[in-house]
């Protein structure tokens, strides 16, 4: 009688172990999940959704002049790459850092070209499956080059593509 009372004791001490466990590791899933949630929610401004980290591609192709964009988007912040590539012209590239606010990333650009690199201020804005962004004559500002007249000039529109 002894053995029984004992294997039942040891047995319901057991059961109690491991639904402890088992309710230990619930409430450590489940408040990785909203932590990450919680996260997420405090990096966006009000009224926007976070953007997860992503990288995205863009080209235009004009006759034989070719722009290529790449960006990385994590959060607030933006980097990446910009090709300008005209035919029988000289080449612009150099890489990009900005940050994000809602579908616009205002960011510098490190372009190099004709042996000289030069910072240029771009805003960039996400239309979909487009980014645009305008070009013309430029002033420089405390060594960044500016646009002259930022709703005038030439519009880029590269469409996304795939990104190699």
């Amino acid at each position: 009688m002894y053995r029984v009372v004992s294997y039942g004791v040891i047995n319901t001490v057991l059961l109690m172990r491991t639904l402890l466990l088992f309710c230990s590791l619930m409430i450590l899933v489940s408040c990785q999940k909203n932590s990450s949630t919680e996260s997420e929610k405090a990096n966006s401004q009000p009224g926007e959704v976070a953007i997860k980290p992503d990288t995205l591609c863009f080209q235009q192709i004009l006759k034989r002049d070719t722009t290529t964009l790449q960006l990385k988007i994590d959060g607030p912040t933006a980097s990446g790459y910009l090709d300008n590539n005209p035919y029988e012209k000289d080449r612009a590239r150099g890489p990009i850092e900005g940050t994000v606010a809602g579908n616009q990333i205002r960011a510098t650009w490190s372009r190099s070209g004709e042996g000289i690199t030069e910072r240029y201020a771009i805003t960039f804005t996400l239309k979909g499956d487009a980014i645009v962004w305008r070009e013309g004559e430029r002033v420089q500002k405390q060594g960044i080059w500016v646009l002259k007249e930022p709703a005038r000039g030439y519009e880029y529109v590269l469409n996304k593509t795939d990104c190699k």
